[in-house]
């Protein structure tokens, strides 16, 4: 017994920390000694190896890390809150107009109740006035002070919670649909006696002697006495509205529900009325009882800009980027004295946008700023017109024309000396975060009032809260938005925008005196200040301040920005994309699926739901009925930036001039005609009612003034209420080249073409069909002749035409020539002559006359891409491809021409301004028979130029879009390629199965691609900015181009030289290295490299010079 308690005590001593008795039953000297001392090794050996490794030093990136080894880090935060304070958010008041208009019968006091956002609150209804501004100094905080509702805190590390509280939602109020309505009660005094009041009862006093009794005369007896008694139970009646007023079970008031449904069948009841004894829809009825006059419409220069009502931006805004968790960006005064150096900052200006990136911001708050940045160049948001940011930061790449700009539009002088502030703790990111969202306040327009949403107040809008039905005000400070539903009334709108006009100007509006700061002047404590003292109630809020209104689905970017879960903030950035995948994440395209393409079709114009065809007939293949078009008149007038004036001759309806508008209506009717069974077309037909559509035509070279005098004009001359559509020059559809014998477009002005009837005119066809001939004018040169068209030249003065027919013109192209000649001799139209007679000529490529040469200055030297002594022949039709990923998807467009027919190609059918009025940078892929030509446009720059240094520095070289733009071009090429192959079939024994192709630029394109194409003017500008990123006119194939773009190595020389070779991503420039040139260039081998962090991997190649 006595040797097994000497056992337990041994066994309950080695577990703890003491040391064991001696035991006679336990030998000392055994090797390891005793099992206390060969725990406590094992237990310090685990522990050791600790010290053997290097400490981390990832602090040292951080923030915090980079304001530590700087020196720079304040010892406390300058700013009031400890980051365990709770959250401090403004009264949930109600906003009520000061001079509400006494509209109708107003309810009775005892019928309205009055309702707070918070039943708990003691707050009473809001009346637009705060107490007056006191300044409110800021106590230096420190990480150990303490909290007053919260007792201790001793984690000075913990400032997360504060903005998991300022997320906090609470659902306990719910809001109301309508307002809360007292049912009157019927004991009620003020609704009942004081109505219905009684009259007072008036006692006459009546003298009666006693002489007066004897005239009462006696009456006869009952003889017997019936006792009438009722049935047994019965009780007494009582008072019904006594007793209705006691029960309990009634309430005493309910909740108005305005659902409109009443509103609306009054609504539809009138429209029925107006109506019942026409045939028209109710949209036709709406626009006959419409009465605005658009004479009375004054047009302005367009020069000067327009005068818009609650726009969501200012000329000059800067935009604060500041946080880590949910990066608040907020509007702040647009001065110097806002910048520090520890955040980011936007400044929108019109056609100028510059975005500084302080020294000791954060990644996220660089990340976002940037992605601010791209949205507003993208959907020109902000009212901003630039089409390239400029970046400003403290390191090396430092341009003072830029800096002297920024400096200029934030009032700073040329005399002061004052620099940027520095940037504060390196926790100020997440307790500024957490204060500023707790500053949020949010209504709804509800009863006549801006009534506040109890479960968004003080927190972070969330998508959610967006209803189609509501109006919704969001006042953020320097900030104030009228959101509205596209299904909310048009009164709510008015009335909540009248509201928040009211609430916005009003005096002492901006009271934040119960937050923790003020979000109109928070930045001016934000970094290191030597004045600490700020305003939390604001007077009068600031001119630079914002009071906008925002349509649903027109929300600002800045808007945006205050929600944290808007869908399109949330997309991948493309730079992660690259980072991973490189460019190779935009592929190429299904070359057989391209050469397919798509069925033929004709050429249809859809006015108020009708098939027009080509505007002669249209046949419907699923019905098998036939619809004939019968033109019934057509009218014509002449736009001026005032007035306008009716074409003076029907014999001039056919003539535009380039420099004008005008206004063409069209009135027409469709007969409808069936089949048989037999499939023979049938004899009746059905004729409809008269249908009216108005064209306006607006030519290349017209003002902007006389353009937008067009468009209201036809809504003025638009009695029929039809249908209206714009036709620009140069996408005229068939149904419109119908209406005339010929359409001609002349250039310039009526006037400036008949003082150039005593000089020779080029004239372009266009058409395949005599119904459908376009003629349009083009310079009088050799260099416009093309030889597979037929062209017209004019001399009015002498009374010529001429005829020119290319060397591979067409027949039908020449009969269509040939017939708008031969119109010309007959009709003589002013237009074009000043003489009586007019003669005709014809003339072949290659056999002009002198007077034909003369006139088209046609030389032996002169060249113009002649197809006199080709061996091709032509019978194909020309496309052209338009590549794209502008919506983050890589595809391809076939572009058609608007006046084609199945039978019959066009010789030229498609313009220069088709590729120069796409978006830049794009490709367009053109297949002319036997050859491929690859078109690359330009990366376009902004207003004003900067040199090749500064284009290629980090801070102004947009390396997201380069890497795109190469993996485009290289994808292109592939896409090329695969079609030619579906085409032509497989080559293997040849490169890239033996295509035949070029590649053009922009602005360098050769002779032979420019005369594929009707006529075409040089861009001298574009052809700058291609030469300057290193592009020449030697012509290169698709192959060489596409094996120069996929070639895998270069040496170290050629990849340190600017520019860069066809490819080659600026970004990675690593991965083109051999492994000796490798270990050179970054000293070290490869995979060392590709060991390191992403980070040190950058560092390391701007070091070496390899970024």
């Amino acid at each position: 017994m006595e040797r097994v308690k000497l056992e337990s005590l041994s066994l309950a001593h080695s577990l703890s920390d003491k040391p064991l008795p001696p035991s006679p039953l336990i030998p000392t000297s055994l090797e390891g000694g005793k099992v206390s001392d060969r725990l406590s090794k094992l237990k310090c050996n685990s522990e050791n190896w600790k010290q053997r490794i290097e400490q981390t030093d990832a602090k040292k990136f951080t923030v915090a890390g980079r304001l530590q080894k700087k020196a720079q880090s304040p010892v406390e935060l300058q700013f009031e809150r400890s980051p365990n304070d709770a959250a401090k958010k403004c009264p949930m008041l109600e906003v009520r107009s000061a001079n509400q208009p006494q509209l109708g019968l107003a309810k009775s006091p005892s019928m309205m109740v009055t309702s707070t956002a918070n039943s708990n609150s003691k707050n009473t209804l809001r009346s637009l006035s705060v107490n007056p501004e006191e300044e409110v100094p800021s106590l230096s905080r420190s990480n150990s002070s303490s909290s007053d509702s919260d007792g201790e805190r001793t984690s000075p590390q913990n400032a997360k919670q504060n903005k998991e509280l300022a997320n906090t939602k609470s659902a306990a109020a719910p809001t109301n649909v309508g307002a809360r309505i007292q049912v009157p009660r019927l004991d009620d005094k003020e609704t009942f006696e004081n109505f219905f009041a009684t009259k007072p009862k008036v006692e006459e006093s009546v003298e009666l002697e006693i002489s007066a009794f004897d005239d009462i005369k006696p009456t006869e007896r009952l003889v017997s006495k019936r006792h009438v008694q009722g049935p047994k139970g019965r009780r007494a009646a009582r008072n019904p509205l006594k007793s209705l007023a006691a029960r309990e079970d009634i309430t005493s008031e309910y909740t108005e529900m305005k659902t409109g449904v009443a509103e609306r069948e009054l609504r539809r009841l009138k429209m029925e009325s107006y109506g019942q004894n026409t045939n028209l829809a109710a949209e036709a009825i709406a626009g006959l009882a419409s009465i605005e006059d658009f004479k009375s419409v004054a047009l302005r220069s367009s020069s000067i800009p327009l005068q818009q009502m609650w726009l969501p931006h200012k000329p000059v805004m800067l935009l604060h980027v500041k946080g880590r968790t949910h990066v608040q960006t907020r509007l702040v005064e647009p001065t110097h004295t806002s910048l520090n150096r520890g955040d980011c900052f936007i400044l929108v200006a019109g056609s100028q946008l510059f975005r500084y990136v302080g020294s000791f911001a954060n990644v996220i708050e660089i990340s976002r700023s940037k992605k601010i940045c791209a949205a507003i160049l993208e959907n020109k948001d902000l009212g901003c017109t630039a089409s390239q940011e400029v970046i400003l930061t403290d390191g090396k790449y430092l341009n003072e024309r830029q800096w002297s700009q920024f400096w200029k539009l934030l009032g700073k002088k040329e005399d002061d000396t004052s620099e940027i502030s520095d940037c504060g703790h390196a926790d100020e990111d997440d307790v500024f975060e957490s204060s500023l969202i707790e500053t949020n306040k949010i209504y709804e327009f509800q009863d006549e009032a801006l009534v506040p949403l109890d479960k968004y107040w003080g927190c972070i809008p969330k998508v959610d809260m967006l209803d189609t039905r509501k109006v919704l005000v969001f006042d953020f400070g320097s900030e104030l938005y009228v959101w509205n539903g596209k299904n909310a009334s048009s009164d709510a709108k008015r009335a909540a925008m009248r509201l928040a006009q009211e609430h916005f100007g009003a005096e002492n509006g901006a009271d934040y005196a119960e937050c923790y700061l003020n979000p109109l002047n928070y930045v001016s404590i934000v970094g290191r200040r030597e004045n600490t003292k700020y305003a939390k109630r604001t007077a009068q809020r600031p001119e630079w301040c914002v009071l906008g209104k925002i349509t649903q689905n027109m929300e600002t970017v800045l808007f945006k920005e205050k929600f944290s879960d808007w869908p399109e903030l949330e997309r991948e950035d493309l730079e992660k994309d690259y980072l991973a995948n490189g460019v190779h994440v935009v592929r190429a395209l299904n070359g057989t699926a391209l050469h397919k393409g798509e069925p033929y079709e004709e050429p249809n114009l859809v006015l108020e739901q009708a098939n027009l065809g080509r505007g002669n007939f249209y046949y419907d293949t699923d019905t098998m009925r036939h619809f004939d078009v019968i033109t019934k008149s057509t009218d014509k007038w002449q736009i001026h930036e005032f007035n306008f004036d009716a074409a003076p001759a029907r014999e001039d309806y056919g003539h535009f001039y380039s420099a004008e508008s005008y206004i063409v209506r069209w009135i027409y009717q469709i007969s409808v005609t069936v089949r048989e069974l037999s499939g023979k077309v049938s004899n009746r037909s059905t004729v409809g009612r008269d249908r009216c559509v108005y064209f306006t035509w607006q030519g290349q070279d017209s003002s902007a003034n006389e353009k937008g005098a067009a468009a209201l004009l036809t809504v003025e001359l638009d009695k029929e209420k039809g249908a209206q559509l714009r036709v620009s020059q140069g996408d005229e559809c068939t149904a419109f080249v119908r209406l005339f014998p010929q359409l001609w477009q002349h250039r310039g002005r009526k006037e400036q073409c008949l003082e150039r009837r005593n000089q020779w005119r080029l004239y372009q066809i266009q058409g395949n069909v005599t119904e459908e001939t376009l003629i349009k004018e083009v310079d009088c040169q050799s260099r416009q002749l093309r030889s597979r068209s037929s062209m017209l030249l004019i001399h009015g003065s002498q009374g010529s035409v001429l005829v020119w027919h290319g060397a591979k013109s067409a027949p039908h192209t020449r009969s269509v020539a040939l017939k708008a000649a031969q119109d010309l001799v007959e009709q003589v139209p002013k237009d074009l002559f000043s003489s009586d007679k007019v003669k005709l000529a014809e003339q072949e490529e290659g056999s002009e006359n002198e007077d034909c040469k003369r006139a088209l200055g046609l030389t032996a030297d002169v060249d113009y891409g002649s197809l006199l002594k080709s061996t091709k022949s032509f019978d194909y039709q020309i496309r052209i491809f338009n590549f794209s990923s502008t919506q983050g998807v890589f595809k391809a467009l076939e572009l058609s021409d608007p006046l084609r027919c199945q039978d019959l190609n066009s010789p030229y059918p498609f313009s220069q301004g088709q590729l120069y009025n796409a978006r830049q940078p794009t490709i367009f892929l053109l297949d002319d028979g036997d050859e491929l030509w690859l078109w690359m446009g330009w990366w376009p720059l902004e207003d004003i130029k900067i040199n090749t240094d500064e284009r290629s520095s980090p801070t102004n070289d947009n390396r997201a879009g380069v890497n795109r733009w190469i993996s485009e071009r290289r994808a292109a090429l592939e896409t090329a390629v695969g079609y030619w192959r579906a085409k032509h079939g497989e080559n293997e024994k040849e490169a890239f199965h033996g295509i035949k192709g070029q590649v053009v630029w922009a602005g360098l394109e050769p002779l032979a691609f420019r005369a594929l194409f009707p006529d075409w003017t040089e861009r001298a500008d574009v052809r700058e900015i291609n030469e300057e990123d290193g592009r020449t006119d030697a012509p290169t194939t698709i192959a060489e181009m596409l094996a120069q773009m996929t070639q895998t190595e270069y040496p170290l020389e050629v990849l340190k030289a600017r520019p860069l070779p066809e490819g080659v991503e600026p970004t990675r420039l690593e991965v083109y290295l051999n492994a000796e040139d490798f270990q050179v260039a970054l000293g070290c081998s490869r995979a060392e490299f590709e060991q390191l962090p992403i980070w040190k991997q950058t560092k390391l190649k701007k070091e070496r010079g390899l970024f």
